[in-house]
């Protein structure tokens, strides 16, 4: 009953956790003329805030000598719900982009103490459960943002979002206060399949790759997010409510896949190979086309990566540096989210809005062959135990 509980308050947490993630890329197009700025201010926010993000989700395990994971979780909303609100007064860009720092370092808290909690207690079905939550939030706040646009504007889109989260935050400090997030690895959050790698791997290379991974995939998971509706509405003359459909599809069908993925019986790297195969057949069809089915094929096959990937953690490297590792796979998600919308915005701006969707077929493509990389020595390392 505890873990029932425990599992249902990080659905909630993740919920609210990819609320701004989903609702800036829509807001964007709005506030900047609003605030008589060029589009590429946004990677300027993104930046600040990804930085801030990536150094406190480093320091995870440093946090957690001063607090429990559960009381990260506790402070990490607390600032997410003062960042909207923060966001919704904002009166220009300089406190925009302070709030964003702001905002990135209880993003970072929160991530990383949800993150760590959930690969020590949740099986791999529950991995996949817990980020399609993430989904949800994130699809569901373009919607929220887009019909705030429509009928009141985009300040009080972020109110809106603020008051779900402080619901949320409700619900995670009375748990938290009722002794529900345990953090103890137990038998019951043990794989529900047998990795056929029996052998950890050790080398601070290999824990290099895996982070370097976690920067690829966001490149393309967030750019998308973040620059879809711009390059519909502003390149290829969608209305606004179209443009802002796309967002919601994208976002909508990773956390349906992500559900699928928890219902499916497949390995974790059966599900990652998978789906960086859709997510680039996706993206070959929105550069030739504005059909819903790419955008919707992006988001099917980003699905499973960033938490089967995350889940692997356990699977390859020794239980005693997890909470060390996945405070780094954070900081690296925060990075490539940073790091790669930037230099995206940067192309959109100088060269072509249209260049979105064959640029982040790269990072995609990169992210194959390392992840194919460490399988393969892998497979040699426990061959080679056998014999």
């Amino acid at each position: 009953m505890r873990k029932t509980i425990l599992l249902l308050a990080v659905f909630a947490s993740y919920f609210a956790l990819g609320l701004p993630d989903g609702a800036f890329g829509v807001a964007w197009p709005v506030l900047r003329y609003e605030m008589e700025l060029p589009l590429n201010m946004a990677s300027v926010m993104v930046f600040s805030h990804s930085i801030f993000f990536a150094i406190t989700s480093s320091q995870i395990e440093r946090l957690t000598k001063f607090f429990s994971l559960p009381s990260l979780a506790v402070i990490g909303m607390i600032m997410l719900v003062i960042g909207m609100i923060g966001f919704a007064l904002a009166p220009n860009f300089i406190i925009l982009a302070v709030i964003s720092m702001f905002l990135g370092i209880g993003m970072g808290m929160l991530e990383s103490a949800l993150n760590t909690v959930a690969v020590q207690q949740f099986n791999q079905r529950h991995m996949n459960w817990v980020h399609c939550f993430w989904g949800l939030g994130a699809a569901t706040s373009p919607l929220i943002m887009t019909t705030m646009v429509t009928f009141a504007g985009w300040r009080t889109g972020y109110i809106s979002i603020a008051v779900i989260q402080s619901m949320v935050l409700a619900i995670v400090a009375i748990t938290v206060a009722k002794g529900i997030w345990l953090t103890k690895h137990t038998e019951n959050s043990k794989d529900e399949f047998t990795h056929e790698a029996k052998i950890y791997l050790t080398s601070p290379y290999f824990q290099a790759i895996h982070v370097l991974m976690f920067i690829l995939y966001m490149v393309g998971e967030y750019s998308i997010t973040l620059w879809t509706t711009s390059v519909m509405y502003e390149s290829r003359g969608l209305s606004f409510t179209v443009a802002g459909l796309f967002p919601s599809i994208y976002l909508g069908f990773l956390m349906g896949g992500r559900f699928v993925a928890g219902i499916l019986k497949l390995s974790n790297i059966t599900m990652i190979r998978v789906g960086v195969i859709l997510s680039i057949i996706g993206m070959i069809i929105l550069i030739f086309t504005n059909s819903f089915v790419g955008i919707a094929l992006i988001g099917f096959g980003f699905a499973p990566v960033f938490p089967c990937l995350m889940h692997e953690t356990s699977q390859r490297f020794n239980p005693e540096i997890i909470t060390k590792l996945v405070g780094y796979q954070v900081a690296a998600a925060g990075i490539g989210a940073a790091g790669g919308s930037f230099v995206v915005g940067q192309i959109l701006e100088r060269v072509s809005r249209e260049a979105l969707f064959p640029v982040l077929i790269i990072p995609m493509v990169l992210f194959f062959i390392l992840n194919e990389r460490i399988e393969s020595v892998l497979k040699k390392r426990n061959k080679e135990a056998i014999v």
